[in-house]
């Protein structure tokens, strides 16, 4: 009993070190050994304003290892977290000072377990996980930047999508020697710094909000670490608040997000995911320094808390197999940007990836309008416009064609001819040409079609030969 009384004692006065006394705001006096240590500023002003305890001797111990139970309960205490989750890791027990600190921790989404169910509250935290957490914590964007640390390899693949957000935001830096050190234990001056760089990311909603100070980079740690991956917690739009547990669990993430045909009024994506899942889309008109909308907002077809965007979507994915799909109802000439993020299979979501384009420029004849009012399994009816309102313009042909999405893309002569790539003329529903008014919405009925498969619709005005941008329209029968 005198044993676990003095574990016990031992852990509340390890947190109350860490923490220190919130009410407290007098000044501190500077502990002998965070003089000159590169986060002695951040230090000092945690430890003046009482976010901080130093040790009875008067140390802070600043390159002493933080353990994932300390970690959450200062997250939990300076972001302002009550709400708990129900927990049923194996080695949290109510009795533990931590228990409660881990249920506001899970509630909140930001961490979760291991694979076989424990939370290894007194283990060290490792630099990877912090990345994680931060990322989970501040709903990060993915970084567009790859990832330039010289142990890139040795970056866990559940924890490389957050390493790349955190160090892009500037959160978490690297070592001179342009290392990450993804293994190594996160030390308790490198939380603080990292805590208070999150600061900056996260709006002022309640909670104590310490005052963020200049990024210094950390001084490496040697000190061992776990060796199992953690499970991946849910992020907006999953299931938030969870246990974990269950395998381990890649981070969602999607590379290769770029564009490829680009008309006035189209735009063709191109997107690989590391999961499978769906991927959700949300097109919005291009403006510098645009906080991106969350991965929640995303999947409800929004940019930003009250806006819709352009034009939304969602489509199936494979890992690592490339999707495309049609983003549409843009405007010539125009710069947009496409914001993507996915969800795998149990709710986990990655960060929001955006995706600059610019429309081509368009003609009083061109293609105005093109866009999908319903599909079916062996049939589709889409609709296409053309021309400009309050501008003289003749009625023209306006041709399509129509290819399996796997066939290569016909050029724009032969698109007016009613051929596929390969030069074959084509016959209806394949191919066909409306000669209705200019503005007007025409509806096309495409019949034929073989179910669960995916086409690519062309469009294309032919002025006595001098022919549109081309604009393409993806579809996908049920």
């Amino acid at each position: 009993m005198k044993k676990m009384w003095r574990g016990l004692t031992a852990g509340v006065l390890g947190i109350s070190m860490l923490i220190g006394s919130l009410g407290s705001v007098s000044a501190a006096p500077a502990p002998k050994d965070i003089q000159g240590h590169w986060a002695q500023k951040q230090l000092q002003s945690w430890l003046d304003k009482g976010y901080l305890g130093g040790y009875p001797d008067g140390t802070v111990k600043p390159n002493k290892a933080i353990t994932r139970g300390e970690y959450v309960a200062l997250i939990n205490r300076l972001f302002g977290f009550t709400e708990s989750a129900t927990l049923s890791f194996t080695d949290v027990k109510k009795s533990n000072w931590v228990y409660s600190e881990v249920a506001k921790a899970v509630k909140a989404g930001y961490i979760g377990g291991y694979e076989n169910n424990t939370f290894r509250a007194n283990n060290p935290l490792t630099r990877q996980e912090a990345a994680v957490i931060a990322a989970k914590l501040l709903k990060l964007s993915t970084s567009s930047t790859p990832l330039k640390f010289k142990d890139n390899a040795q970056i866990a693949a559940w924890a490389k999508v957050a390493v790349a957000s955190a160090a892009d935001k500037k959160i978490i830096n690297g070592y001179p020697d342009g290392t990450f050190g993804p293994k190594k234990s996160l030390t308790r001056a490198e939380a603080v710094g990292i805590i208070s760089n999150s600061v900056v990311h996260k709006p002022a909603t309640g909670g104590v909000m310490p005052t963020p100070a200049p990024t210094a980079t950390p001084a490496p740690s040697a000190t061992t670490v776990p060796t199992t991956s953690p499970t991946a917690t849910p992020v907006p739009g999953g299931s938030g608040g969870g246990t974990g547990g269950g395998g381990n669990v890649t981070l969602p993430s999607v590379s290769n997000v770029t564009y490829g045909h680009v008309g006035s009024v189209t735009a063709d994506v191109y997107v690989t995911p590391t999961v499978t899942g769906a991927v959700y889309y949300v097109v919005a008109p291009y403006s510098v320094n645009v906080t991106a909308p969350t991965a929640a907002q995303v999947k409800d077809g929004l940019i930003n808390a009250t806006t819709t965007g352009v034009h939304s979507g969602k489509i199936a994915t494979t890992g690592n197999t490339t999707v495309a799909f049609s983003v549409y109802g843009l405007n010539a000439g125009t710069d947009y940007t496409v914001y993507v993020a996915l969800t795998d299979a149990s709710g986990n979501w990655s960060g929001v990836t955006p995706l600059q384009l610019k429309t081509a420029a368009g003609s009083n004849w061109s293609v105005s309008q093109v866009g999908i009012t319903n599909v079916t399994t062996v049939s589709a009816e889409v609709y296409v416009a053309y021309g400009k309102a309050g501008t003289p313009t003749p009625v023209i042909p306006l041709k399509y064609v129509v290819v399996n999405a796997a066939d290569a893309d016909p050029t724009a002569l032969q698109i007016s001819q009613g051929k596929n790539s390969a030069g074959v003329t084509l016959t209806a529903p394949w191919t066909g040409t409306l000669t209705g008014s200019p503005v007007v919405k025409h509806n096309i009925n495409l019949t034929g079609l073989t179910a669960n498969t995916a086409y690519k619709v062309f469009f294309i005005t032919d002025s006595n030969g001098s022919l549109s941008p081309v604009e393409l329209l993806r579809i996908h029968t049920k």
